[in-house]
């Protein structure tokens, strides 16, 4: 049986956050806004949503809550051979603590004064954080790493790369 046949009140439960209609999938909100991989697109104030189903206990077994989840897909080639154009990138919009190595959802000035997300690998170094691509020969504007808090073009960290969905050839 389910645990929440039994209790429904433990601490772990409340990560799944509200019941789905099945038990046993999650809705995690998708966007259609691309996202940048190299020259991004333009963030769009009012996106085009839509759902993307994920194993409920997935999620639970990496502490994920389903209402802090977003998905959106990526366009370029500055992540590769990590991430390709089209892959979708679910992010965790509560971890915005960066960390060495890992991959995040980020916001950086784009031409003139848009904004632009991005995803980028974060990378530590006596104690100043960088953002760079893993490909930076796929994109101009990302040859060396960027500093987080340039006082030009700071970056905001939209949230962590949680999985990254992609067609193998």
């Amino acid at each position: 049986i389910n645990d929440t046949d039994v209790r429904r009140d433990l601490p772990e439960q409340q990560l799944l956050g509200p019941p789905t209609d099945s038990g046993d999938w999650a809705d995690i909100k998708g966007y259609a806004q691309a996202m940048g991989l190299g020259g991004g697109p333009e963030a769009q104030e009012y996106a085009e949503t839509h759902r993307l189903k994920f194993r409920a206990e997935s999620l639970a077994r990496k502490r994920l809550r389903p209402d802090a989840l977003a998905v959106m897909y990526g366009r370029g080639d500055s992540m590769e051979p990590r991430i390709h154009s089209g892959d979708a990138v679910l992010f965790d919009t509560t971890d915005t603590r960066p960390r060495d190595g890992h991959l995040y959802v980020i916001m950086v000035d784009g031409g003139g004064a848009a904004k632009e997300y991005q995803v980028k690998r974060c990378e530590v170094i006596d104690d100043l954080v960088f953002f760079k691509a893993d490909n930076p020969r796929g994109d101009h504007n990302w040859r060396k790493p960027k500093r987080m808090d340039s006082p030009r073009h700071p970056i905001q960290v939209i949230g962590r790369v949680r999985w990254i969905g992609s067609w193998e050839e």
